[in-house]
């Protein structure tokens, strides 16, 4: 099945808004087995939606890639921008209609009697007549649906967990294929440069049907080989994925793998401390505790959290994690005797298994010929040891404190991992 999505909202297109809707449906709908046959962005203006939607049907001067369900989000709040429901109105050529069910729907949902409603509430209550009224179980909005000529069109709210919710409620059932299953195989990796790509895995062939992608992001590459596949040919497929897939895993380096079963980078550091049963602690100098979000991102995350330390000035750092003032004089904040000192401190102070410490210049001034913007130590100790690496990332600001922070989490992964050889 084909499907388009229209987002609406000036708030889009004058990028005050992320577009979350558009990602969040685009994986949905391949997850499902189908295509996403086009996504769109247009402003608030009931023309504008109105000639979009016949454009949709093949009607208007510029034709859009045929598709049988369309999805409509933004545009059904009381608000005077929002005309979504005017606009399918005017395309259908129907006036909108009072829905009863809607009233009964948003006035359980503000715990109020019908009478008491609101007129701008009920604003939010009316949708194209012929069309079905469809229930918003986390919000005040109804969305609505309307058949036109073989073309199924849904019409939900743009507040993402309202669509989020709607899209699971009244779509993704009939979305459901129940002649095939996904098989996916998935694995994320640390300091493997996409580059490396056509030089490791020359000659490695995928087979028919199957999709293979890479997605770079600060965390690493995320590789993925994946197909829908017909029921009764599930067995034999599942054996072809994984010697394919195992191929593929055998030219990796492995020490750029973090995890074979395709865990990510915090929750296979999560599953090695709570293995242990250990504990960690961080010092963060240049992240200003991107770090400890990391960590602890996954719930239970109190279990093998211990403590974090924001020392940025020299002071902080000698105070609390007792880095030397002579250590500070002689190689800077920013060095490799500073980054273990900090460590270690940060070990005895939180008394932890494990502490890891981050000093840098993150940008996007602070650097020197020296010690450019991008210049970072990032230090890992425990009681059996330390280590310190020195890494130069080529990013912004932004980039460069998540780039340290990831690069400090698969630091500690791999110092856990030796930690057991010591």
């Amino acid at each position: 099945m084909r499907i388009g999505l229209i987002n609406i909202g000036d708030e889009l297109l004058l990028g005050k808004v992320l577009n979350t809707n558009a990602f969040d449906l685009a994986r949905w709908i391949g997850e499902l087995g189908h295509e996403l046959a086009f996504t769109l962005a247009i402003g608030d203006g009931i023309e504008t939606i109105a000639a979009t939607l016949r454009d949709c049907r093949g009607e208007g001067k510029d034709a859009l890639p045929r598709c049988d369900s369309l999805l409509i989000t933004g545009g059904l709040g009381p608000t005077q921008d929002d005309v979504t429901r005017e606009a399918v109105a005017e395309f259908l050529g129907v006036p909108l209609e009072y829905s009863a069910d809607a009233e009964v729907w948003l006035a359980e949902w503000l715990s109020v009697k019908s009478q008491v409603i609101t007129e701008g509430q009920k604003r939010q209550l009316y949708v194209p007549q012929g069309s079905t009224a469809l229930k918003n179980p986390v919000g005040t909005a109804c969305g609505f649906r309307v058949d036109v000529q073989g073309l199924s069109v849904f019409a939900f709210p743009g507040v993402p967990s309202e669509f989020r919710t709607m899209f699971d409620l009244h779509c993704r059932p009939s979305l459901l294929r129940r002649d095939a299953v996904l098989l996916r195989k998935r694995v994320h990796t640390f300091g493997f440069a996409e580059s490396r790509q056509r030089e490791l895995f020359r000659g490695l062939k995928f087979p028919e049907g199957f999709r293979f992608s890479s997605l770079p992001t600060e965390s690493g590459v995320a590789l993925s080989l994946e197909a829908f596949v017909e029921n009764e040919k599930i067995p034999e497929q599942v054996i072809l994925l994984a010697d394919v897939w195992e191929d593929l895993l055998s030219r990796l380096p492995p020490e750029y793998i973090v995890d074979r079963e395709g865990s990510t980078l915090p929750e296979t550091v999560f599953r090695l401390l709570m293995e242990r049963h250990a504990t960690v602690s961080v010092a963060e100098s240049c992240t200003a505790g991107a770090l400890g979000y990391l960590i602890t991102e996954l719930p239970g995350s109190s279990a093998i959290f211990k403590q974090g330390y924001l020392t940025y000035a020299d002071e902080s750092k000698n105070s609390l994690l007792h880095v030397s003032t002579e250590t500070l004089k002689q190689h800077g904040a920013v060095s490799e005797a500073v980054a273990l000192e900090m460590a270690q401190g940060c070990l005895a102070a939180a008394d932890s298994d494990y502490a890891v410490a981050i000093t840098g210049i993150a940008g996007p001034d602070g650097g020197t010929a020296e010690k450019p913007v991008g210049l970072v130590y990032i230090a890992v100790a425990s009681p059996k040891g330390s280590e310190v690496k020195r890494f130069l990332f080529r990013g912004d600001r932004k980039i460069n404190r998540w780039l340290s922070a990831y690069s400090a989490m698969n630091l500690l992964r791999m110092f856990i991992i030796n930690d057991l050889q010591r």
